[in-house]
C-alpha cells in the first residue's frame, strides 16, 4: 500500500471557483481510503471524487469537513477499484476562508 497526496491550497481572497482535475496513482489499481489533513475554515469547500472519466461518482459532493481525520474520525473507507490508475477530484470553493492541506489517498496494487 502507498499514500498519494493531492494538495489543496486556497486563500480567503481567492474568488469562488470550481476545479476538475485528474489525480494519477502510478500503477495502483484500488483506493482503500481517503482523508483530508490540514486546516480549513467553515464549510467553504465541497469535494467530490469520481471515476477518471467523470462518469461514475465514488463520493458525492460533500463539505471538506467530511474528509477530515482526527478527534475519533478515521479516513473514509472506499475499497474502490479504479480504471487508468486515476480518479477525478472535483472541488467547489467559496471565497472567504483559507483552506491549507491535502487529500490523502491510500492505494494498493
Amino acid at each position: 500500500m502507498r499514500r498519494f497526496v493531492y494538495n489543496i491550497n486556497k486563500q480567503a481572497a481567492d474568488p469562488d471557483t470550481t476545479s476538475n482535475e485528474v489525480v494519477s496513482f502510478e500503477d495502483y489499481t484500488e483506493i482503500i481510503g481517503v482523508s483530508f489533513v490540514g486546516a480549513h475554515g467553515a464549510n467553504n469547500m465541497d469535494v467530490e471524487i469520481r471515476s477518471h472519466d467523470g462518469k461514475e461518482t465514488f463520493i458525492d459532493s460533500v463539505p471538506l469537513e467530511y474528509y477530515k481525520i482526527g478527534t475519533g474520525r478515521e479516513e473514509i473507507s472506499m475499497n474502490q477499484p479504479i480504471v487508468n490508475n486515476s480518479v477525478r477530484v472535483v472541488t467547489s470553493f467559496t471565497a472567504g476562508t483559507d483552506v491549507q492541506g491535502a487529500l490523502v489517498f491510500t492505494c494498493k496494487k
